[in-house]
């Protein structure tokens, strides 16, 4: 049984699903491109996809591991897998499927998978340490787990941070902190990673420049993902005032062609079942 918040995550991803990473920004494809390179995805390879949305690790996966490998997406939102699953038949994949499952608690069998990639996904899990112990039972003797989480903020977007800070409920500024605790620091996250049983466990922080055309691409963005959830947190009669206090806080980060850029600092963590 899902958690009211699993279930107000999956609520959001569903809304977002038409959207994700469909705005025309490059963003979880900059992570996943990175990560399966870090991973050395290989021809052959079982691959699970933790938290697969609309396919930026899944697809590309798909290439690496060929015709005699397989990937298998899962995903809370049953809308990310309804478009995730025609996208697969759309390119003729038939080594390659998603299904709705809590990446928390995946009902897939033990020691099936000779990869697991979960990327952006484990700081949305409830408990955190007892979904990678999972993603541990699934892996095969010296499989691998590569995943990717938020290293730290672009200082200069703070003011837009705080201006959907009044709605935030004191019960999500908790878990936010507690969150931090876990995922704060690349030491505190590889302490997380150890205990869960990971072995071989190295880290590297990259920061990703990320582009937007103009202010208002940015809005259209941040309602195409888990940002979508804060959005969601303002009463319909603020929202037109609250974006235009997101506009106004845009506007000094703008370059002189209206563009803006956020500088993603993200970790990228690779372990393995020993």
């Amino acid at each position: 049984m899902l958690t009211s918040y699993q279930e107000s995550v999956a609520g959001a991803f569903d809304r977002s699903a038409e959207s994700y990473d469909a705005v025309g920004v490059e963003f979880f494809q900059v992570f996943a491109r990175q990560l399966l390179d870090d991973l050395v995805v290989r021809q052959g390879d079982r691959v699970l996809d933790v938290g697969c949305g609309r396919g930026a690790v899944l697809f590309p996966a798909a290439e690496l591991v060929g015709p005699n490998g397989s990937v298998t997406g899962i995903d809370l939102s049953e809308g990310m897998v309804r478009h995730t699953l025609a996208e697969i038949e759309g390119r003729g994949l038939s080594n390659v499927t998603a299904q709705v499952m809590d990446a928390q608690r995946p009902a897939l069998p033990g020691g099936a998978f000779t990869a697991v990639l979960a990327s952006c996904v484990v700081f949305f899990l409830p408990d955190p340490l007892a979904g990678m112990r999972a993603w541990h039972d699934l892996l095969a003797p010296r499989g691998r787990i590569g995943m990717t989480t938020f290293a730290s903020g672009d200082p200069r977007w703070a003011a837009v941070e705080q201006v959907f800070a009044p709605f935030v409920p004191p019960s999500t500024l908790w878990a936010l902190a507690a969150a931090a605790q876990t995922f704060g620091s690349t030491e505190s996250f590889e302490r997380a990673v150890a205990a869960a049983g990971f072995a071989g466990i190295n880290s590297v922080v990259r920061e990703h420049p990320i582009h937007f055309a103009d202010r208002e691409q940015w809005i259209r963005w941040s309602w195409s993902h888990g940002q979508r959830m804060f959005w969601e947190l303002i009463p319909e009669s603020q929202q037109r005032s609250v974006r235009e206090q997101v506009l106004e806080c845009l506007r000094p980060l703008c370059r002189e062609d209206g563009s803006l850029v956020l500088n993603q600092v993200v970790r990228y963590t690779v372990a393995r079942r020993d």
